[in-house]
Order: C-alpha cells, then sequence, then structure tokens
C-alpha cells in the first residue's frame, strides 16, 4: 500500500489521502493525479463545515473556492467588505464567529443541504477543538469518504 498522500493541493495543509492518487514524474518533478477530485473536495467541505472549530483563512478561501464566489461576493453576502475577506485568508486565526456560522450556512445552502441556520449554529457551537489531520480514503471511483480519526 503507497503512503497517504499529503493533499496540500487543495490548500489546506491538514488534509491527507489514502488512495485515489496517481504520482506521475514530469520535468518539473513529480506531480498527483486525484481520482475525482471534485468530490474529493465536497467531501473536505463537508468535514470542514460540520467538524472543524472555528473556520481559518485556509478554510474559508476554500469554501469560497468552491462556491466560486470572489472575495467581493463572498464579502457582500456576509454584509463584509473584500479586504475584510482577504484579511480573513490570509491570517491563520479564526474568523468573527458570526460569519464563520454565516459562510458554513451559505456553502450548505449552496451545495443543496436541507440544513437549518439555527441548526448549523448549534453544531458549530458544540465544537469543542479543531482537527489536526483528516484523511478521505476513495471507495469507488470519485467516491470518497472520511476515515475516523
Amino acid at each position: 500500500m503507497n503512503e497517504p498522500h499529503h493533499y496540500i493541493e487543495c490548500g489546506l495543509d491538514y488534509v491527507y489521502i489514502l488512495n485515489g492518487f496517481t504520482v506521475h514524474e514530469t520535468g518539473y518533478g513529480p506531480a498527483v493525479e486525484v481520482d475525482g477530485a471534485d468530490a474529493l473536495d465536497r467531501q473536505i467541505a463537508l468535514a470542514i463545515v460540520d467538524h472543524q472549530g472555528a473556520l481559518t483563512g485556509q478554510e474559508v478561501r476554500f469554501l469560497r473556492g468552491l462556491l466560486d464566489l470572489t472575495q467581493a461576493e463572498l464579502g457582500f453576502l456576509l454584509g463584509k467588505d473584500a479586504q475584510s475577506v482577504a484579511r480573513w485568508e490570509r491570517l491563520k486565526t479564526a474568523i468573527p464567529p458570526t460569519e464563520d456560522r454565516a459562510l458554513r450556512q451559505i456553502y450548505l445552502e449552496e451545495t443543496g443541504h436541507p440544513r437549518k441556520f439555527v441548526e448549523t449554529s448549534r453544531l458549530v457551537a458544540a465544537i469543542e477543538s479543531r482537527i489536526d489531520r483528516v484523511t478521505f480514503r476513495e471507495l469507488a471511483h470519485g467516491v470518497w469518504e472520511r476515515q475516523a480519526a
């Protein structure tokens, strides 16, 4: 079995994948191809939304990218300006709690999840810590599952 791949290509420094990837040698060094990368990214997003403590800048940028929003567009939805979003994305510290919960809910609604905002708020309030490492396994081509810690 291959070693887990530290999936930094997603922009998050704590994601690993156990399988579902191929390493190709190029003239510039190794390149990683991930089966069903879009599906994997959606699973990563759900892990962030449902299990991570206060959102970091990396996670804001990741979710914003999946939503295909500019910093200005996300700022508008959250009642903030683009500079606020840019500042959050640069920092390694948590974003304000109201914007954190709203961004999670925006992601859920835009991807068809029926959870209500009050449920998201309660879930986030109950999260006591951050997860340092999140690992995923491909079950079938393009079907990904988060592995228990």
